[in-house]
């Protein structure tokens, strides 16, 4: 079904493909903004879904897949693909000065220059979406893998009173205190949409979710990440020689 769908004040074209059942509001939404410029870039989309359905329980989630006007010829096998939700966008993500720009000159626009602007979009089609009564969605880079059947039931037992975002791994590099990266992290969306939080970047202090760790924290509440070995390589030790993930990070 064709729609049009209105994002930082542009008109976004869309196909939007529901082939999943409403699940109910506790039940996680799983929101990935996708590009597909090559083959290689679609390869990698395939595996994190496959990964996902893989180890999820169908009941436990819904995955909406949104795609930000990738060559038709790379994305729209995601309009045939079971057990997904798809969003594919037909217009260019394009920051608010870019629209200025003479339509004569369009073919130099390429939007990996905004990349992080580019995700806010494929985010905020998909959360548009979404049913207002979601308690919890999770937000995922086309190129993650669910690696463990307990993979989300694990992160979604962190939310609770005091903690409401949980997520893969902690980054200081833009705010010394430290926000959930965006690439794999799950919210009580109920309370992002009553602080009025959003996912848009402001570089280069915020990239894309950062407003939610850092309106979470001011607001009073503790964030959570996994243990893994991007923060503390020394865990990989902890790891069986035989592991996949011992030289991982």
């Amino acid at each position: 079904m064709r729609q049009v769908i209105v994002s930082d004040g542009r008109r976004y074209r869309a196909d939007v493909v529901r082939r999943v059942n409403p699940r109910g509001p506790e039940a996680v939404r799983i929101v990935i903004p996708a590009y597909q410029p090559t083959r290689q870039a679609q390869n990698l989309l395939k595996i994190c879904i496959r990964s996902i359905q893989h180890y999820t329980d169908p009941d436990d989630y819904e995955l909406w897949v949104v795609d930000n006007a990738s060559p038709r010829r790379f994305c729209d096998w995601l309009l045939e693909w079971p057990g997904i939700n798809a969003v594919l966008s037909r217009s260019k993500p394009l920051p608010p000065e870019q629209r200025r720009v003479p339509v004569c000159l369009a073919f130099w626009r390429d939007q990996c220059a905004w990349g992080s602007y580019a995700n806010g979009v494929g985010l905020d089609l998909g959360l548009r979406l979404l049913d207002e009564s979601t308690r919890y969605v999770l937000t995922l880079h086309m190129d993650t893998m669910a690696c463990h059947k307990n993979w989300l039931s694990f992160l979604k037992s962190k939310i609770n009173d005091r903690v409401k975002v949980a997520g893969a791994c902690m980054e200081r590099h833009r705010v010394p205190e430290g926000v959930v990266h965006v690439l794999g992290c799950l919210v009580d969306y109920q309370e992002v949409r009553r602080l009025n939080l959003d996912y848009w970047p402001q570089l280069p202090g915020l990239d894309v979710g950062d407003r939610i760790s850092v309106g979470l924290r001011k607001a009073g509440y503790d964030l959570y990440t996994c243990p893994n070995t991007y923060e503390h390589p020394e865990l990989a030790d902890t790891l069986p020689d035989r592991s996949p993930f011992k030289a991982l990070n």
